[in-house]
């Protein structure tokens, strides 16, 4: 008389054990790789915000009358920023706001985006237009 086997020996149920904790650490890993993502994501995200809020700041600089500085922005940032001319300096009439003679000239404004502590959390750079009014001249 032959006797059945009834179940799974000892052997099955380890390499079972086996295969299946080696598809739950894949997924493990997986999910690790996920959260990191979002968290870099996040952080993009934070950056831009913060980007966008230190050029909305920056939008009535006059880098030819302030060519270096710093602003508070939110949550104890600061931007701190410094220019350097791109052009040379021009005269031009009725420009920027009304009558009048100016002295422009197009300025790269480099910034850094500070935390509370001091740390950089990012870079900003732009083009501006800088300009300061010329004295009339006297006519004899």
């Amino acid at each position: 008389m032959s006797r059945g086997r009834d179940g799974f020996s000892l052997v099955e149920a380890l390499v079972a054990l086996a295969v299946a904790s080696m598809a739950l650490l894949a997924v493990f890993a997986l999910q690790q790789q996920l959260a990191r993502g979002q968290q870099r994501h996040q952080a993009a995200l934070e950056l831009v915000r913060l980007q966008r809020n230190a050029l909305a700041l920056t939008d009535e600089l006059n880098p030819t009358l302030e060519p270096s500085g710093e602003l508070v922005l939110a949550g104890g940032r600061r931007l701190r920023w410094s220019s350097r001319p791109l052009t040379p300096p021009r005269t031009q009439i009725g420009i920027p706001d009304g009558e009048g003679r100016f002295e422009v000239r197009l300025y790269r404004v480099d910034g850094v985006i500070l935390d509370p502590r001091g740390r950089a959390l990012g870079r900003v750079a732009f083009d501006r237009m800088g300009w300061r009014p010329l004295r009339p001249t006297t006519q004899p």
